[in-house]
């Protein structure tokens, strides 16, 4: 019988959370405490800090659709923590009213940021 080394069970291990995608979330949220502490956001302190103005909710909420359309969901859990965002995300029929953006069955397949560019693209093209 061959014994495993220290090296090949963490390897091992490493191999396996990483194909279960379970290693970019432990990272995703390591990163988020180290960041909590390191900008001394303690449980105490969150009940202080302002309240963001609602242009700047709307705007996260914005680049936290976008981030999980694209599929970058350790980027957008860092983007929570930091923001402070509610697990559930506002919902996208209230922010395209708040943006007066007009649902489509093209804008629908797309994050509603992507929708704004466009617009803005075809605005200046005109």
């Amino acid at each position: 019988m061959i014994m495993a080394t220290e090296k090949d069970l963490i390897n091992a291990v490493r191999d396996s959370l990483e194909a279960d995608g379970k290693l970019g979330s432990m990272k995703a949220e390591m990163r988020t405490e180290v960041m909590k502490l390191l900008d001394g956001s303690s449980k105490n302190q969150k009940s202080t800090r302002p309240h963001p103005p609602h242009d700047i909710l709307v705007l996260n909420e914005l680049i936290r659709e976008y981030l999980d359309w694209i599929g970058y969901k350790y980027t957008s859990t860092v983007l929570m923590a930091e923001c402070q965002l509610p697990k559930q995300p506002i919902e996208r029929t209230f922010l395209a009213q708040d943006l007066g953006v007009k649902e489509n069955d093209k804008t629908k397949s797309s994050p509603l940021l992507i929708s704004l560019v466009e617009t803005f693209k075809t605005l200046k093209n005109t």
